[in-house]
């Protein structure tokens, strides 16, 4: 019986699942542990107003990010599982998802400097914005969906790791005044850039791929597979990552600086885990594809994703304080308010495209998403017209959007069971 186990054991530790996991929590861990550090050495440097102002700009070009991704990170998921051992159809693929980012960063980029030059608060930081634009270029040729979908994210971490500290490591050492604000995005655009390059070059040579040119009609057949995953994750991404922007148009840069710390230290735990559940379990989903395996692995993340909130409930008041000296308690309050987020938010990403999108319900993801985004812009409406924005309310609006959302995913699942039943008798 011991022996049964331990061989149970060993092949769970042994296998490209765990492997994957092990890979995700040790890049997202370090990918977020720079960033921590540099929240308290940025708020004293260069002040918490621009802080807040670099962090309005990266969030206001995440949403050019969200076009120039386009979903593809997950439609391409089932092409490059059915075809791991085909170079031709692999390289066919790497190619056309690449062509056709190309051809949204040419639009996005007309569009976002139209809006740049034309809007006096984005025109004063005219270089502000452009490194934050071509950050977006380095995330948009980085090939970290095809070493995702082939379950080697091992060359992801190997290739992130060592570049986040060969270009963040210098904020430290160049960033001495309020005036240097921009050197932060400059280094945050190099980071971007050398691990696209990078990251590209690998996926070639590890998988022998040869980029070519691809048809429009090849084109447009992405464009068309991946609009469901479109237009669920930018909706949910958008309500979940516009806050920062809402509160720098009416409360100011401060306010954003607050906000942003707080949801950046939120953002350390949930690296952890929304990744995990879209760039591992969502193609380990598709592989096995199996509604036991599928509900005891929500049922142990759920769980433990709750113990670890508790924990660090507590924990956050003491630990919080002791690295960050300015804005210390708002900054501990809001993030206590985030943990609440945590809660809710898992497990609604965990039975999004993962679960519901495996079964074949990706729609209803969809359908979830939208409504979901509808609440929440009409709670900004309804805060705007009663002029009660602030941080603590837009947190609070974050949790009811992502609770409805929960709850109508719930409610597909149960449908979907139901729907099994019937059919097995």
């Amino acid at each position: 019986m011991a022996a049964a186990i331990h061989q149970v054991v060993k092949r769970l530790f042994q296998s490209r699942l765990s492997s994957n996991l092990f890979n995700q929590f040790f890049l997202y861990g370090f990918s977020h542990l720079i960033p921590i550090i540099l929240i308290p050495f940025l708020i004293n440097t260069i002040g918490i107003e621009k802080y807040g102002l670099l962090n309005f700009a990266l969030a206001f070009s995440f949403y050019f990010q969200l076009v120039n991704e386009f979903g593809f990170d997950l439609s391409n998921v089932r092409h490059v599982v059915n075809n791991r051992e085909n170079k031709v159809a692999l390289s066919r693929i790497l190619s056309g998802i690449l062509s056709c980012k190309a051809l949204l960063v040419v639009v996005t980029f007309m569009c976002y400097g139209a809006i740049v030059l034309s809007v006096g608060r984005f025109r004063e930081d005219l270089l502000l914005y452009g490194l934050a634009f071509l950050r977006l270029i380095g995330i948009v040729i980085a090939p970290f969906w095809l070493f995702q979908s082939m379950e080697d994210i091992k060359y992801v971490t190997r290739v992130t790791i060592p570049v986040k500290i060969l270009c963040l490591s210098p904020v430290f050492w160049v960033v001495k005044s309020e005036g240097d604000f921009v050197w932060v995005m400059f280094f945050y655009m190099l980071e971007c850039m050398v691990s696209g390059i990078l990251a590209l070059w690998i996926a070639l040579h590890r998988y022998g791929l040869v980029l070519q040119k691809v048809s429009w009609n090849e084109m447009k057949f992405y464009f068309r597979d991946s609009w469901p995953f479109f237009l669920s994750t930018a909706l949910m991404r958008i309500y979940k990552n516009s806050n920062a922007v809402v509160l720098g148009f009416f409360c100011g840069e401060a306010s954003t600086g607050i906000y942003t710390a707080a949801e950046k230290l939120h953002n350390a735990y949930s690296s952890f885990m929304s990744p995990i559940l879209s760039k591992v379990f969502y193609p380990y989903f598709s592989r096995v594809k199996n509604i036991k395996i599928m509900d005891k692995m929500v049922g142990l993340i759920s769980c433990g994703n709750i113990v670890l909130l508790v924990l660090l409930f507590f924990l956050s008041s003491y630990i919080i304080p002791f690295f960050i000296k300015e804005n210390a308690l708002d900054i501990s309050l809001y993030f206590n308010m985030f943990l609440i987020l945590l809660i809710v938010s898992v497990p609604t990403d965990l039975l999004g495209f993962p679960y519901l999108g495996v079964l074949g319900y990706v729609n209803e993801v969809t359908r979830t998403t939208i409504m979901a985004t509808i609440v929440y812009l009409i709670g900004i409406v309804v805060l705007s017209l009663i002029k009660e924005i602030s941080i603590g309310s837009l947190i609070c609006l974050l949790i009811i959007s992502t609770l409805f959302c929960l709850l109508q995913r719930l409610f597909y699942i149960r449908k979907a069971r139901r729907r099994r039943l019937c059919t097995s008798f």
